[in-house]
């Protein structure tokens, strides 16, 4: 085979904390067959500096700096051109795998002809001895001999009962733009290759997911978390385009919808912690979802008609906490405008 079996993709950007650590997991995997490709997004700290000293000692590394740009799609826009490997996998800068997690993949995949493999997902903060085995994202039902249909594994990622750090054939990556203007437009990507491929399988090797990173963009805290509305509309409306069950609609609108009451009240619980720029933007996320909702109050309304008298309750007395855009706005969705 020419070229790498494997390309592997690691943003970086100020993650000199957890870099060493990370290259090191994968330089030292098992199946060595692969290239490890960084991006630099014009990192403050020494991260360039170790990525220059791992390149210069293994030429399985090949490394570029651009210019600040923020966000991760931005980097896998720079550097899709510049894949070679059949497979590519991705993972953060201060994530971590198995030695034998490679090694697994291209075993399972070369068994079932994979479009994608998923190894088990463990999370953990600052040791892998404190992963968190009960709740491990592993094969539903730990069944490792399963393979399933692409439109399966998208419905089943949608609430993350399997994630998306996955084994994929290039060629999935090939015709994907990433939406620069969303921070988490990877995670439509990833669910959108989902979708479109023959098989998905698992294997048992592990991609450890480090939590507890102060300086992580996924942190609730941070505001560009919030445009996590914004993809998950796109993927509403990728469903509707390829003609999802309409119970299979009504399930993601209440998700969409719960993710926005969440957020929702942790941004009034913590919008203090925001610049007043910060927080116009993010407040104008809220409207647009907010307006996305309006077009489908019917959905909405029926859902809110079918609870319990509790959880009507329940739902009244959480908006009344989230101040007066919610409480008004929510109050007449729900009540008033229901025809």
């Amino acid at each position: 085979m020419e070229g790498p079996e494997i390309s592997v993709f690691i943003p970086v950007y100020n993650g000199s904390t957890y870099l060493q650590e990370t290259l090191e997991a994968v330089l030292n995997q098992s199946f060595t067959n692969f290239e490890l490709l960084a991006v630099d997004d014009s990192s403050t700290d020494d991260s360039w500096r170790i990525l220059q000293d791992y390149a210069a000692r293994d030429r399985r590394m090949r490394i570029m700096q651009k210019e600040r740009g923020g966000n991760v799609p931005k980097s896998w826009n720079a550097v899709r051109p510049l894949l070679r490997g059949e497979f590519v996998f991705y993972l953060s800068q201060d994530d971590l795998l198995s030695p034998d997690c490679f090694e697994q993949m291209i075993l399972r995949q070369q068994e079932c002809d994979a479009d994608c493999v998923l190894p088990d997902m463990l999370r953990f903060e600052q040791n892998l001895s404190d992963a968190d085995e009960e709740q491990a994202i592993i094969a539903p039902n730990a069944d490792y001999s399963q393979v399933l249909d692409g439109r399966t594994a998208f419905l089943l990622s949608l609430d993350w009962r399997i994630h998306g750090f996955m084994l994929c054939r290039r060629q999935f990556y090939s015709d994907e733009e990433f939406d620069e203007n969303t921070f988490n437009s990877d995670e439509y990507v990833s669910r959108k290759i989902f979708l479109h491929c023959r098989r998905l399988a698992f294997s048992k090797g592990r991609f450890y997911y480090r939590r507890g990173n102060p300086d992580s963009i996924t942190n609730p805290g941070q505001p560009l978390r919030y445009q996590v509305l914004r993809t998950n509309r796109r993927l509403m409306r990728l469903m509707q385009e390829q003609n999802f069950e309409l119970q299979e609609l009504e399930a993601y609108r209440r998700q969409i919808f719960d993710a926005y009451i969440g957020l929702y009240r942790y941004f009034i619980k913590n919008k203090n912690n925001y610049t007043p720029i910060e927080q116009s933007e993010i407040k104008a996320l809220f409207k647009e979802e907010y307006a996305a909702f309006g077009k489908d109050k019917k959905v909405y309304i029926s859902a809110y008609r079918q609870l319990s008298l509790k959880q009507k309750i329940k739902i009244v007395l959480m908006l009344s906490a989230y101040g007066s855009f919610g409480f008004i706005n929510y109050l007449d969705f729900f009540l008033h405008r229901a025809k």
